[in-house]
């Protein structure tokens, strides 16, 4: 049986929000309950630059920096037999996940990636040059060589959404020229079994790395989250029972070789309701996978 060890990715230098990085912190106790802890990345940064020879991108060097920090402890989870948990951390930190579990299985990987965010945007189309709307680009490789990492890349055809709702123009475009397979947020309720299954009908690959974004969740539900759609743009998200059963009938049915959790904000959790919240993801996700 394979163990499920937690790595924290406190990364703070994918978004301009404060309070994700402190994530791993805030739950460690609650994840000392259910999993064995494995390491924390160290993602201090001495003097880090935001902008590099002119670039409009924030902070290059410290995210690939720290990413590839985080690459060498999820490959090594991987290499001991494990299943390697990440606690992060803003979005930007499966850069290093995804890669990691591309190159110890030699690109047969699929990514299910649940967030209401698409996180596709390139070097050459973000318009904010914040790296936690970049991450799926640099896995798939559509950015330049600042954000080279691994060996083998993410093909498209191996990536699927799940509770999509926010995304720009030059995202979705690539999303529908690519056959990217996505389920948007009002699809889901009542539709849980039948999406998973025709992922599962279609998948390429023998594993599956899952990155999961918690504001995923509609803002009604969880609201401690870095980047809260409901306050940005629309009422979007799934609902937390929703949320919870896509999460769990995706670890009972997939061959999931790795899984992140991000964007958790302690900062906001004024009342410990979303803390509560996840400490039930937490027990879905050992009660799935070990």
């Amino acid at each position: 049986m394979k163990k499920v060890e937690v790595i924290g990715m406190p990364m703070k230098y994918g978004c301009p929000v404060e309070g994700a990085d402190k994530a791993y912190e805030y739950l460690k106790d609650s994840l000392k309950k259910y999993f064995f802890i494995k390491s924390v990345i160290d993602t201090k940064y001495d003097n880090p630059v935001m902008y590099e020879d002119d670039s409009n991108i924030k902070f290059i060097t410290p995210v690939m920096n720290i990413s590839k920090k985080l690459y060498k402890e999820v490959y090594n989870s991987l290499e001991t037999g494990n299943i390697p948990f990440i606690v992060g951390g803003d979005h930007s930190t499966c850069i290093g996940s995804i890669s990691a579990a591309l190159d110890y299985y030699k690109g047969d990987v699929t990514v299910i990636y649940v967030d209401q965010h698409a996180d596709i945007h390139n070097d050459k189309t973000t318009p904010s040059g914040n790296i936690h709307g970049m991450p799926l680009s640099i896995c798939i490789g559509r950015c330049d060589k600042r954000f080279d990492i691994g060996k083998y890349k993410l093909k498209p055809e191996n990536l699927n959404f799940i509770g999509l709702s926010n995304y720009e123009k030059e995202e979705i475009d690539y999303i529908n020229d690519s056959n990217i397979r996505h389920y948007k947020d009002c699809e889901i309720e009542g539709n849980e079994e039948k999406i998973v299954n025709e992922i599962l009908n279609n998948i390429h690959t023998k594993y599956v790395h899952m990155s999961f974004d918690l504001d995923s969740i509609c803002d009604d539900d969880f609201h401690a989250v870095n980047v809260s759609v409901d306050n940005l743009y629309h009422n979007g998200g799934m609902k937390f029972n929703t949320a919870k059963k896509i999460l769990e009938l995706l670890l009972n049915n997939f061959n999931v070789c790795s899984i992140d959790m991000v964007e958790y904000n302690p900062l906001l959790d004024t009342d410990f309701k979303c803390r509560e919240k996840v400490d039930e993801i937490l027990n879905i996700i050992k009660n799935s996978l070990e």
